[in-house]
């Protein structure tokens, strides 16, 4: 039987490393929203989880107020001059860069764009889940409203 480890501290943070041969069950490209909770959980089930991320592990301290110098300067985003990203359309066609096809900005770090993001989001107001009704026949517009309200959701 193959050693898994399982990473399951509570709130401590823990680390396996793994040695270029190692055979691992998983290798999850990404640490953001989806990477992150998925290494996670394959983790706690007891696979063997290897995360491959492009930045650093920053700590709270390591960050700073400071947008424009996180997405303009690219302090912490992928700077397409430098990692340009290229296109193509088919399996057959060369992967170029297309001038007019604007770059994915994510950020290059542990945790992805999402802990620029900070997943914070302001509290719902009852009208937000009644917008198709409220605004019915903005054209052009697909407005629906949500499939449960406001007053149903409230509770959690």
């Amino acid at each position: 039987m193959r050693r898994r480890d399982v990473l399951h501290l509570g709130l401590s943070e823990a680390t396996v490393r793994y040695r270029d041969s190692d055979e691992v069950d998983f290798v999850i490209v990404g640490s953001g929203a989806a990477g992150g909770v998925l290494a996670r959980e394959l983790s706690l089930a007891g696979f063997s989880v290897v995360v491959l991320e492009q930045g650093p592990r920053l700590g709270e301290a390591d960050f700073k107020h400071d947008e424009y110098a996180y997405w303009f300067q690219w302090e912490i985003a992928a700077d397409p001059a430098r990692n340009p990203q290229t296109f193509r359309t088919s399996e057959r066609e060369e992967a170029r860069v297309r001038p007019r096809v604007p770059p994915a900005i994510y950020a290059r770090l542990v945790g992805g764009s999402s802990v620029h993001f900070t997943a914070n989001f302001w509290r719902l107001h009852p009208v937000d889940f009644v917008e198709g009704t409220l605004w019915s026949g903005v054209e052009g517009a697909s407005l629906v409203d949500w499939p449960i309200t406001y007053q149903e959701l409230e509770p959690y």
